[in-house]
């Protein structure tokens, strides 16, 4: 799968700009976020967005149809990058009847690959479709199901291992001692409600292990940080399948429906106030310009790479018909800038390039 900046030949282009190896996003809804965020399951018609200017209010209502809300990231991020989502937001529980469960969720999706089916439902247990998800989990629910109390659960859905098997074949979740806040003896056995709160979401790719800490935004802007007992979370060891990883590319607030409660009985019902979100990944962007020269009958590309990244290069005769050649691929890349020329390019009556960072 590739990145790509798509760079048309209409001469020698200006010099090389520089490369952005460190991605980085911040929302805080200062402006109308419909636009930049669009919905990427279901749509907006019960509600359950509203933007208020500097905050955006959401009402989750698992009878409800799915709506998940994303916003691109800019790049792809899967399991080899390290990365950290910092959310800022409040929440306050209308609904959460016991011995039922649904979730408060937020986290990264896949645009396209990430569907809105979270439970499944009696008609079709494996219905689940929620792949590529790293999500932020609050079940506010007291069940014998989660245990004794509110239950707080990070969890990774990574790639469909084959076409036949839901997202809970490549799912990895912490559900126990450390998840239920009701088994706390000294620190939290439910989340603040009313109260700004930081949860800060870290993946650390070398022991594929995503942290989750909650802290409380104090009134002069300082935090504290809250005893949740929980564990970081352990991929591997909890299920996860490395040979189909997640690759996710957008930011997503989610709302849930619940395929085993009905409408006069829904299994949870919140008002939520998110105030900021913010992402930083090491995940590389394609170059993000080239320059092209021609020489003779050739074309010389030049773009910056990172060592040991690969890139391929694409050109096409036409930009509205045909479909892209790939003319140089598994280009090793350097730390600087490298080359590859395009043999009789400049021969052709037009000509167009794109350079795609390999993406693992």
């Amino acid at each position: 799968m590739f990145g790509r900046k798509l760079v048309v030949t209409l001469g020698v282009l200006a010099a090389l700009s520089r490369f952005a190896v460190a991605v980085s996003l911040t929302e805080d809804f200062s402006s109308n976020p419909f636009g930049a965020w669009s919905f990427g399951v279901g749509d907006n018609s019960h509600t359950q967005f509203v933007w208020t200017g500097g905050a955006l209010n959401v009402y989750p209502n698992s009878s409800l149809p799915t709506v998940r809300l994303q916003r691109p990231l800019g790049v792809i991020v899967t399991d080899t990058d390290d990365f950290t989502l910092t959310t800022r937001f409040s929440l306050t529980v209308i609904s959460a009847p016991g011995d039922q469960g649904m979730q408060i969720a937020f986290g990264l999706v896949n645009s396209s690959l990430t569907g809105g089916d979270r439970t499944g439902s009696l008609a079709n247990f494996g219905s689940d479709d929620f792949y590529h998800t790293v999500e932020f989990n609050y079940f506010p629910n007291v069940s014998t199901f989660f245990g004794t109390g509110p239950t707080l659960a990070p969890a990774v859905a990574g790639g469909q291992v084959n076409s036949n098997a839901d997202a809970f074949a490549n799912f990895a979740s912490v559900f126990g001692p450390e998840s239920d806040l009701g088994d706390n003896t000294n620190g939290l056995t439910a989340l603040p409600q009313n109260t700004v709160l930081e949860v800060v979401l870290a993946y650390t790719a070398t022991n594929k292990t995503l942290a989750l800490t909650v802290s409380q935004v104090n009134s002069n802007g300082t935090l504290t940080l809250l005893d949740t007992g929980l564990v970081p979370l352990d991929l591997v060891a909890n299920g996860y399948n490395t040979n189909s990883p997640f690759k996710v590319d957008s930011l997503a607030i989610m709302t849930y429906q619940d395929g085993f409660t009905t409408t006069n009985d829904p299994s949870l019902i919140a008002d939520l106030t998110y105030q900021r979100f913010d992402f930083t990944t090491s995940a590389y962007r394609p170059p993000s310009d080239v320059t092209i020269a021609i020489i003779g009958t050739n074309i010389m590309l030049t773009f910056s790479t990172i060592s040991n990244s690969h890139y391929d290069v694409q050109s096409r005769a036409d930009l509205v018909s045909g479909s892209w050649n790939t003319i140089a691929s598994n280009i090793v890349g350097t730390g600087s800038a490298v080359t590859n020329i395009d043999i009789g390019g400049a021969a052709m009556p037009a000509r167009f390039y794109r350079v795609g960072l390999v993406v693992p």
